[in-house]
């Protein structure tokens, strides 16, 4: 509705505003209307632009995602459907993937004596020492999290983390804030260095005592419960070169994928070694899974077919403690730059 400025007559239209002005008002200058903005179009802008922030934002979002972009994702909760694509994958799928994948490593068997434990809370642990700038243990922590799955619960947050750009901008998880219940076994991990080669968390003296016994020092480190040890990761990080979080979790229970093959078949591998070592302790064991043929895998010792043999005096005492997650009591400060 338009209104004529000078006598107040109102008009449907600037055309008829027009021709009141120049027969009614002709001696006057004809000067346009301003647009009126109701309360109403004031409130509709409001929401379009609303919606189209929201809708901005869940591309950058979404992009930063499908790009492998560590912008505003790095030490974030994962999504929860990432959390469930990694948590449970499904026996069928371990099954039809198998122990034995191409390229993939199994843990070593190390020779202990009924004595050697490594134990924490009361159940055999599993130790894992690893760094957030390291591809091959950012391939691991894939493997890893889908084995202890199967004995347990993460309790606390899996993060968003890729390996350092130098080295590959590998898409994983970190366990720096991390919690995990299991009536079967302990899981003790220790992120010991950041993206950027800092020291994040300090290792144990019994911790760097394996680690440099048994893993010469190189990241990834697992040993599971002083029977079988792992370092340097199960499968090359360049089988996951270029993919995003999505894209690896999407397919990890799908046997028919290239990429779930190898991280599942690790899966696999480590499952077996830590069934083994339930049943040879005489542990309490999960029979679900370790009765499954993915999980019944013979160990004959290291790459070569040999046994390790444990140095007793790497042991402090006849259950060895390696301690919590955090706080860690003796900062190691002397540990020197370590390759993988």
């Amino acid at each position: 509705m338009l209104k004529c400025r000078i006598c107040g007559r109102k008009f449907d239209s600037f055309s008829s505003l027009k021709d009141h002005h120049s027969t009614t008002h002709s001696n006057q200058r004809f000067v346009p209307p301003r647009a009126v903005v109701t309360r109403g179009v004031v409130v509709a802008i409001i929401i379009v632009l609303i919606a189209v922030s929201g809708i901005v934002a869940y591309l950058i979002y979404a992009q930063a995602v499908q790009n492998g972009s560590n912008s505003g994702l790095l030490n974030k909760a994962i999504s929860p459907s990432l959390f469930n694509e990694m948590t449970n994958v499904s026996d069928s799928t371990l099954q039809a993937v198998g122990n034995n994948q191409s390229g993939v490593t199994a843990p070593s068997a190390v020779s202990t004596s009924p004595s050697s434990q490594l134990v924490y809370g009361g159940r055999p642990e599993v130790l894992f020492i690893g760094a957030e700038w390291c591809p091959y243990c950012a391939a691991e922590r894939w493997s890893l999290v889908i084995a202890l799955s199967k004995f347990g619960n993460f309790t606390g947050s899996l993060e968003y983390m890729q390996s350092a750009v130098s080295d590959g901008d590998i898409s994983t998880v970190t366990f720096l804030n991390v919690t995990y219940a299991s009536p079967y076994v302990s899981f003790v991990p220790v992120e010991h260095e950041d993206r950027n080669h800092n020291i994040l968390q300090d290792v144990t003296t019994d911790q760097l005592n394996l680690w440099d016994s048994y893993g010469s020092g190189n990241y990834p480190f697992i040993d599971i419960d002083a029977q079988y040890v792992l370092t340097g990761g199960q499968i090359n990080p360049t089988d996951l070169s270029g993919l995003n979080w999505t894209q690896i979790g999407s397919v990890l229970d799908d046997p028919s994928n290239s990429v779930a093959k190898v991280i599942d078949g690790a899966a696999n591998q480590l499952i077996g070694a830590i069934c083994v070592s339930l049943q040879s302790r005489n542990w309490p064991e999960p029979h679900s899974v370790c009765s499954q043929p993915f999980a019944n895998i013979s160990y004959n010792g290291d790459s070569s077919g040999n046994q390790t043999n444990v140095d007793p005096n790497l042991l402090s005492n006849s259950s060895l403690q390696t301690g919590s997650m955090q706080p860690y009591f003796m900062v190691v400060k002397f540990l020197p730059r370590l390759k993988y």
